[in-house]
C-alpha cells in the first residue's frame, strides 16, 4: 500500500535515503538536502505544501520491498519535479515494479490535485530511463552538465560588463527570447513558459541565492543568465539569442564575476543539446563534462494538442534548434 509519509515512517525513510537516487542534480550538488528533512517539514506543514513524499511499506511483490518517492511542486502550482526515489534500482524485477508503482501513484495524486505535468531529469545511461518510459514519461530534450573547479577567466577592465539585473519589465522580452531559442516540441512539453531551470525546494536552515541577469539592446532581451549560489557550489544556466552567439565566450566569462565571492566553490553549468556553441565556449573556459541527462515529462491531464509520447523517439535522437544554426556537439543516443 502506498500512502503519504507520516511520522511512523521516519526510521524507514532515514534508512533508505542513503540508498536512493536523486533527480535534482543542482540541489544535490549545491545543498544536499536530506529527503527525511523535507518529509518532516511536509508532515508538519512547514513547506507551503510544495513537497510530497509517498511511502510503500507493503509492496505487492513477493520480496516485500519498501521504498518511497519524493516530488517538489513548482511555484506556479501547475507542475512538479520528481526529486528522489529509494531504494536504487538494482536490476531486480521487484525493485523495478516498486519504482513503477511509486511513479504511477505520484502521477495519479498530482493529476487529481490539478497539476498538469510531472517532470524528471534522468541520467542518460541509467536503468531509470526505461522505468520512466514504462510509466508514461516521454523524453523531450537532453542536457549536459559541466563543472569548473578553479575559475581562471577574468573580466577585461576596458570592457563594460554586459549583464544587468532582470527587471519586471523584462518579462515579455524574456518570453520572446525563450520562444526564439527553444524548439517548438520542447515548448509544448514545458507548457509554453520561459522556465528552463526551477528552484528546488530546501529546508529553512539551508539557503540558496538565485539571481537573474539579462543582456538587452534597444528594449530587446538578447541573453538571460540564471546564477544560483549555495554552501557547496554555484550553478548557472544561460539563454543566448542567435544574433549574439559570437559574444558567447565573453558573456560567459563576464558571468563568472557574479560568482566570484566564493571562488573556492565549484561552478556548474547546464547546457541543452540545442544551445549551439555554448558547450564549446564553456570548455574553452575550463569547464569539464560531469553528467548527461534526459529531460522527461508526463502529462497528467487531457487536452494536449500534440502527444509528446509520439515524438519521444525523435527527441532522444536529438532535436533541431529553433533557429537555423548549428546544434553543436552530439551527445549520442539515450540508453
Amino acid at each position: 500500500m502506498i500512502r503519504r509519509f507520516n511520522l511512523g515512517d521516519i526510521l524507514l525513510v532515514k534508512r533508505l535515503q542513503g540508498q536512493g537516487s536523486s533527480f535534482d542534480l543542482e540541489t544535490a550538488l549545491l545543498c544536499s538536502p536530506a529527503p527525511l528533512s523535507m518529509a518532516l517539514l511536509e508532515c508538519l506543514a512547514l513547506n507551503e505544501g510544495r513537497c510530497s513524499t509517498f511511502v510503500d511499506r507493503h509492496s505487492s511483490t513477493e520480496q516485500r520491498i519498501r521504498g518511497f518517492i519524493q516530488a517538489w511542486n513548482r511555484a506556479d502550482g501547475l507542475a512538479c519535479d520528481v526529486a528522489f526515489i529509494a531504494p536504487c534500482l538494482d536490476g531486480s524485477p521487484a525493485t523495478s515494479r516498486l519504482w513503477c508503482d511509486l511513479l504511477d501513484h505520484l502521477i495519479v495524486v498530482k493529476g487529481h490535485s490539478g497539476l498538469q505535468r510531472v517532470f524528471a531529469k534522468i541520467p542518460i545511461d541509467g536503468e531509470a530511463t526505461e522505468i520512466f518510459r514504462q510509466t508514461g514519461f516521454a523524453a523531450y530534450a537532453r542536457r549536459r552538465v559541466l563543472r569548473l573547479d578553479q575559475p581562471t577567466a577574468s573580466i577585461d577592465p576596458a570592457r563594460p560588463v554586459s549583464w544587468r539585473p532582470l527587471q519586471e519589465k523584462d518579462a515579455w522580452g524574456l518570453q520572446r527570447l525563450w520562444s526564439a531559442t527553444t524548439p517548438r516540441p520542447v515548448q509544448l512539453a514545458e507548457g509554453g513558459r520561459a522556465e528552463r531551470d526551477v528552484d528546488g525546494l530546501l529546508p529553512w536552515w539551508k539557503t540558496r541565492q538565485v539571481k537573474h541577469y539579462v543582456l538587452s539592446d534597444a528594449g530587446e532581451i538578447l541573453a538571460h543568465l540564471r546564477a544560483s549560489s549555495a554552501e557547496d557550489g554555484h550553478w548557472m544556466s544561460i539563454m543566448v539569442a542567435p544574433t549574439v552567439l559570437g559574444e558567447v565566450r565573453t558573456l560567459l566569462s563576464e558571468s563568472l564575476s557574479f560568482l566570484s565571492a566564493r571562488p573556492d566553490r565549484p561552478i556548474y553549468c547546464a547546457v541543452r543539446e540545442y544551445q549551439a556553441g555554448l558547450e564549446a565556449a564553456l570548455e574553452d573556459l575550463g569547464f569539464q563534462p560531469l553528467a548527461s541527462e534526459l529531460l522527461m515529462v508526463k502529462h497528467t491531464t487531457v487536452g494536449v494538442k500534440v502527444p509528446v509520447e509520439k515524438l519521444s523517439a525523435a527527441f532522444e535522437k536529438g532535436v533541431e534548434t529553433a533557429t537555423p544554426i548549428s546544434t553543436g556537439n552530439s551527445y549520442g543516443n539515450a540508453a
